[in-house]
């Protein structure tokens, strides 16, 4: 824990060192917090000596606190996390208010895992059913959702960008769905022309 500790100190000094967080952490974390309530009041307050808005070091450095957080660990391990996680937001925010956004992103994640359920039992259907390039792009499919729109969701409610959350979120989650579904019937109409023919 404490060599955790350290490591986050270390990572958190790059940035006075003239190395900002973003130049490793480039891509959809960076976007997601710039989209975000507290990214776009860091815009606006860009130059200012005195600003209101957290900057990565501000939230992140509270995770020395609770072991990783990885996203498929024991369930008591992502609660300690996310309660480490709570106290910088109740460094700005009243505890009601922090809670409530809590649960909130709680709630949307159980839908977002719950869609993810529904495309795995689908892979699980097409690699019984169909082989080749078919099961190829369903394979495919299904990583966009499970490592593009499922991380981007998990961005999305961690920095509370209604972005990430909605667009690159659920509502994408929903489309890799159909897309996998229709894949799916697609490659099965297929192979009853097919059978038809023959």
């Amino acid at each position: 824990m404490r060599a955790l500790g350290l490591l986050l100190l270390w990572i958190v000094a790059l940035p006075a060192a003239g190395k900002p967080c973003v130049d490793c952490h480039a891509g959809a974390a960076e976007r997601s917090w710039a989209l975000s309530k507290h990214g776009v009041i860091a815009g606006i307050e860009a130059g200012r000596e005195r600003r209101r808005a957290p900057d990565c070091a501000t939230c992140h450095l509270v995770e020395a606190k609770a072991p990783t957080a990885q996203h498929y660990s024991a369930k008591r391990t992502r609660a300690q996390a996310r309660e480490a996680a709570m106290e910088s937001c109740r460094a700005c925010h009243s505890p009601r208010y922090a809670t409530e956004q809590n649960a909130a992103a709680q709630r949307g994640l159980a839908i977002g895992e719950m869609k993810r359920r529904e495309a795995e039992a689908l892979v699980a259907v097409a690699r019984t059913e169909i082989s080749g390039e078919e099961l190829a792009h369903v394979e495919k499919l299904f990583a966009t959702l499970h490592d593009g729109n499922l991380r981007d969701l998990r961005l999305g409610l961690a920095h509370q960008s209604p972005d990430y959350q909605w667009w690159l979120g659920q509502a994408a989650l929903d489309g890799s769905l159909l897309r996998i579904k229709g894949a799916l019937g697609e490659a099965r109409r297929a192979r009853a022309i097919a059978a038809a023919g023959r």
